[in-house]
């Protein structure tokens, strides 16, 4: 019943659009299995003139027939194979077009949930299976169908006793592949699981290989590699198996019905109560039948597959966005110095996650101040500024601008109004100059602002030893680049951008104490543009900002300037006297000031 309503909806969201195709196909591989059965009575017709002594003239009209007919098949037999096969590819287009559209759409927990290799197997092995469902299985099925019926009504014409001498094997020959059919599916769901588990440790090996490399651990990774592989090979020989023992039980049998036919059709041949012509078509019979159920055997490995592949496609078809239905066309225009920012009891919890990373958050950002974010690793730093970014989706009423609550606006229109930088810069392999202006096509790059981008971000120097300036590819990820660089790129693309509401989470950890006092002097120099939030474990990036919000496993446990918070105990004022103690020593005979 699943199986009718997954095909159902299949075949009208995308193979419905190509029934002519599908209609003309049929008619084509009507018209096979009508020539193909037609054969063998013409070559009974041929023997029994030779056998009534007609000799060559009697014989030499069916034997044009067959030459005639077995062309014919070729021309429409190929047709049909056309006409099945070639929307097969179109919607398996259309299908992984689908899959990408709503891959690019989907939030962040999704891609928590779901690795990347088991995204790209769904997209590659599981579309494949797709395709073959539509394609191979489709054709087969009608294919079998027609061949099974005219093959043994034909059959019953001839000889009643004999068809059914040799259906009786058959049949049973059948029901041992229905149960080798059963355990097919189970190990072919098995097989595609573990293709996609196989497929994410390549890519994360391939990811990691430097980190592999530097430590070591390729050894290692290589015998896990073994180990999945060895399972992936323990599956597909298990499947082998069976296709090599059980399905060719119909074969074997096919044989066997020939031996009958010969000896008992044989008998009666000398009795007289069969003709030769007759007992000889009933042999061709026989393996047109043990072919239909042949390929019996492989449609319903094609339909399995591409039924699990389906369903696997529809995952992520399905997969649900988690964006609130948005009330409103976008935020209202924002003041002159950005959106005033309230957050109010916002809590958040990790899928699996024993305790929560946010826990009942409440603060004010007035328009245009800068505000600090402080706190150790793991204190909900990252999961604020990501909540505030809406790459989760906060709880309704936690977080408003200006009194509107963000979860009320799309979310393509809250991002307009983001300048958001990760922990993490991702830079894709372009140009710098096409990274930084990310959002303009080439042609609409503001020079003067890009310019102004790179500067603020201290990345002319490092331009300037670049050959080609702005126009150098920075490869995968960036890899040409160092993670400063890297930062600093990233940090530059938000500062190309139009934004109301800046968000910057640890965009410094990586460059030296010059560079960052440069970049400080240009960040807040900015921040007056919006409302800005600036997550830091350098104290030194923070001494500047309105207010600074202390957050510890994963509440806010202070609030207060720089030097309000220096003077109280707590979190911030221990990691102050650290780092600065810390810069002393590697600056002797110079003092650190506030």
């Amino acid at each position: 019943m699943r199986l009718v309503k997954r095909l159902k909806r299949f075949w009208f969201a995308y193979a419905h659009r190509y029934r002519g195709w599908y209609l003309l196909g049929l008619l084509c591989l009507v018209a096979t299995n009508v020539l193909t059965v037609a054969l063998p009575t013409f070559v009974q017709w041929a023997i029994d003139a030779l056998d009534r002594g007609e000799g060559s003239p009697g014989a030499l009209p069916w034997a044009a027939a067959i030459l005639g007919g077995g062309v014919a098949i070729i021309i429409v037999r190929t047709l049909s194979r056309t006409l099945f096969f070639n929307p097969g590819r179109t919607v398996e287009f259309r299908v992984k077009s689908d899959m990408f559209d709503r891959l690019l759409k989907l939030p962040k927990a999704f891609f928590d949930r779901m690795k990347p290799g088991d995204i790209i197997s769904r997209g590659t092995n599981d579309t494949n299976g797709m395709r073959a469902l539509i394609g191979f299985a489709s054709l087969q099925l009608f294919n079998v169908v027609f061949t099974l019926i005219l093959t043994l009504g034909r059959m019953l014409t001839v000889d009643v006793v004999l068809t059914l001498w040799c259906v009786v094997p058959l049949t049973l020959s059948a029901l041992v592949l229905v149960g080798a059919v059963r355990r097919m599916f189970t190990l072919q769901a098995r097989l595609l699981e573990q293709i996609a588990s196989l497929s994410d440790r390549i890519l994360e090996s391939y990811t990691g290989v430097a980190v592999l490399q530097a430590f070591g651990a390729v050894r290692g990774v290589l015998a896990r590699f073994d180990a999945e592989n060895d399972l992936f090979l323990d599956l597909s020989e298990r499947l082998l198996t069976i296709r090599a023992w059980l399905l060719p039980i119909v074969s074997v049998v096919g044989k066997l019905c020939v031996v009958l036919v010969l000896y008992v059709g044989g008998r009666r041949v000398v009795a007289e109560t069969l003709t030769l012509g007759e007992m000889t078509a009933l042999i061709v019979y026989i393996n047109l039948l043990v072919n239909g159920l042949m390929s019996l055997g492989w449609l319903v490995g094609a339909t399995q597959r591409g039924y699990l592949s389906l369903g696997r496609i529809y995952e992520v078809l399905d997969a649900h966005i988690d964006r609130p239905e948005p009330t409103r066309d976008g935020l209202p225009p924002a003041p002159a110095r950005g959106y005033g920012l309230r957050v109010d009891g916002l809590s958040w919890r990790f899928d699996g996650a024993d305790a929560p990373a946010l826990d009942d958050v409440s603060f004010e950002v007035a328009p245009g101040e800068t505000v600090g974010i402080f706190g150790l690793t793991g204190a909900g730093k990252s999961t604020l500024l990501n909540l505030l970014a809406r790459i989760y989706e906060p709880a309704p009423g936690a977080v408003t601008l200006d009194g509107v609550d963000v979860r009320d606006v799309p979310v393509r229109a809250y991002w307009d109004r983001v300048a958001y930088v990760g922990q993490e810069p991702f830079l894709f392999s372009k140009t710098m100059r096409e990274n930084i202006a990310l959002a303009d096509a080439p042609e609409a790059v503001d020079a003067a602002r890009l310019q102004a981008a790179v500067e603020d971000a201290a990345l002319d120097t490092d331009l300037a030893g670049f050959p080609e300036g702005l126009d150098t590819v920075v490869g995968e990820r960036g890899v040409t680049l160092s993670g400063g660089q890297r930062q600093r790129t990233a940090l530059a693309r938000a500062f190309y951008r139009d934004f109301d509401l800046l968000l910057l989470d640890d965009v410094m950890s990586a460059v030296d104490h010059a560079t960052e006092k440069r970049l400080i002097d240009a960040l807040y120099r900015r921040a007056g543009a919006g409302t800005t939030l600036v997550v830091s474990h350098r104290i030194s990036v923070l001494t500047r900002a309105d207010r600074v919000l202390v957050f510890d496993g994963g509440a806010l446990v202070e609030a207060g300037t720089h030097a309000e918070l220096v003077l109280r105990p707590g979190p911030y004022a221990r990691a102050w006297k650290l780092q600065r103690a810390a810069e002393t020593i590697e600056q002797p005979g110079q003092v650190a000031h506030g």
